[in-house]
């Protein structure tokens, strides 16, 4: 399907076609198997972009890479939804190593990172216990408040109803018939 969906894409003149983790539910493996179904499938380059609420956002970018992604995304710092997207200044670091970015110059990156991006956010991007979960069940970002709201309003765990929500595949734009989910997770409760 994913190929079908590139290839329509590039029928109507797409100048690339991106896998995008939004939720950043991604294996390496798996970000690598649809990097090169579209690799396989397109003439037009293939991108990656990553978010990093399982911790691998680097390495899922560094697997999209070695599968034939040649545009991939990154900020410095993290700065992303969730738990961030692909830090640019370890992407760089990392592509250096293989070779593969011998013109970026790491340095400047660290600090621009540090120096400019760093004080624009007070808190450090990092995988706490909502971007984890949100990974884990692979939704994006936008449901979370939804999510709080549902729980306090039917006395749920919040990280239950996202875990639903991830098993039925919701996707963004999805966040209304997450109460419905809720209602549900309530009534089977109380069956109990």
């Amino acid at each position: 399907v994913l190929a079908e969906q590139a290839k329509l894409m590039e029928s109507y003149g797409a100048d690339s076609v991106y896998v995008v983790d939004s939720a950043g539910a991604m294996l390496p493996h798996e970000a690598a198997a649809r990097v090169k179904a579209l690799c396989e499938a397109i003439s037009i380059p293939v991108g990656f972009h990553a978010h990093n609420n399982l911790g691998v956002a680097v390495g899922n970018t560094l697997a999209a890479i070695e599968a034939g992604a040649s545009q991939i995304d990154g900020t410095l710092r993290s700065l992303g939804a969730g738990a961030g997207n692909a830090p640019t200044e370890v992407l760089v670091a990392a592509l250096k190593k293989l070779g593969l970015a011998p013109d970026y110059d790491l340095f400047q990156l660290a600090d621009l990172a540090e120096e400019v991006v760093a004080p624009l956010r007070p808190s450090q991007m990092i995988i706490d216990r909502d971007s984890l979960v949100l990974g884990y069940a692979g939704v994006y970002s936008s449901f979370l408040l939804h999510a709080r709201h549902a729980a306090e309003k039917f006395g749920l765990d919040p990280r239950e109803i996202l875990i639903e929500m991830g098993q039925r595949q919701a996707i963004a734009g999805q966040e209304d018939w997450l109460l419905d989910v809720a209602v549900e997770l309530a009534q089977k409760r109380k069956a109990r």
